[in-house]
């Protein structure tokens, strides 16, 4: 893979490699650390949420579980369409349709993308369906892994091919800033040369209403006050229902409610929200939306999995 007209500048061939490969071995432990909160995180959802087919992609199109890339130059991101390793490379005659991706994803992406200011980034995968992740790992090694993440259509990839050192360089910085805010994981694979970026799922709200505001035409910016803050939402369970096997024992107990109170912190640094305050609401409404809008396109195969297991 030539990256001559990558650099798209001054800087030799051999500096560009030499540059950009310490820099991927710098980011080994990170990526090694973000690749097992990645299994830890996701994993359990593969079943449910992973995408068999291109026919689930079309679903997933059609009911709002994926959504298209703008392919909008002011999103500050373009789209490897042709050349090597373009995207839907596997089944080029569908392409756009892997233009796409969960609207969390989107979301991220788009944040990503406007952190990043001495050029575009471009991307070279969105989602992908395990059919299609199959027939890559003939040429991918990276396809092979524990949870595909593209198969549930919450990864990007961002090329460093392609792209001019000062970019690249500048990209890895606001991955690093934002992973270490607790916004994103990153993966920078070695062998595609990519950053393989998932939002963290305490931040899966937030980024889809950073998708939908920037599809209306409003900034996605995060206000400063709320980038200083990283909320722990506290709230209280009104009463617990258990699944069949075990409803004979809680009918048994009378199904008293229990009053549990609960904090899931959303980062390392957390600030405290009363319930009842506009902040708190505001982020359970996001996150709850979220994941309606993620079930309402995977409902029929979540049944199905929950029947056969019960």
């Amino acid at each position: 893979m030539s990256v001559a007209a990558a650099s798209a500048q001054s800087v030799p061939e051999a500096d560009y490699l030499l540059s950009v490969t310490a820099m991927v071995t710098g980011q080994a432990a990170r990526s090694a650390h973000d690749a097992a909160l990645m299994r830890a995180s996701y994993g359990p959802y593969i079943e449910p949420l992973a995408l068999d087919d291109y026919a689930q992609i079309q679903e997933g199109l059609a009911t709002g579980g994926l959504v298209p890339l703008p392919l909008d130059s002011r999103f500050n991101v373009r789209v490897r369409l042709e050349g090597s390793n373009p995207i839907g490379e596997k089944d080029i005659v569908h392409q756009l349709s892997y233009v796409a991706a969960r609207p969390a994803t989107i979301g991220c992406l788009m944040d990503v993308a406007s952190r990043v200011k001495s050029g575009p980034i471009e991307v070279t995968s969105l989602v992908r369906h395990l059919e299609y992740q199959q027939q890559l790992r003939s040429t991918n090694l990276n396809a092979t892994t524990d949870v595909p993440t593209h198969a549930l259509g919450l990864a990007f990839d961002i090329a460093m091919v392609n792209t001019p050192l000062p970019t690249v360089l500048e990209i890895r910085d606001v991955l690093r800033k934002m992973s270490d805010a607790g916004d994103i994981l990153v993966i920078v694979e070695r062998q595609q040369l990519v950053f393989h970026v998932v939002p963290q799922p305490s931040r899966l709200g937030w980024y889809s209403e950073v998708y939908a505001n920037a599809i209306g035409g409003h900034a996605w910016g995060r206000p400063a006050a709320a980038r200083a803050l990283t909320p722990v939402v506290t709230t209280a369970i009104g009463s617990l229902r258990p699944l069949p096997a075990w409803s004979a024992a809680w009918w048994a107990a009378d199904n008293v409610p229990v009053d549990l109170p609960m904090e899931v912190p959303m980062g390392s640094e957390a600030v405290s929200l009363e319930p009842t305050s506009p902040a708190a609401r505001g982020l359970m409404a996001r996150t709850f939306t979220f994941f309606g809008d993620l079930l309402s396109a995977t409902w029929p195969r979540l049944t199905a999995v929950i029947a056969a297991k019960t």
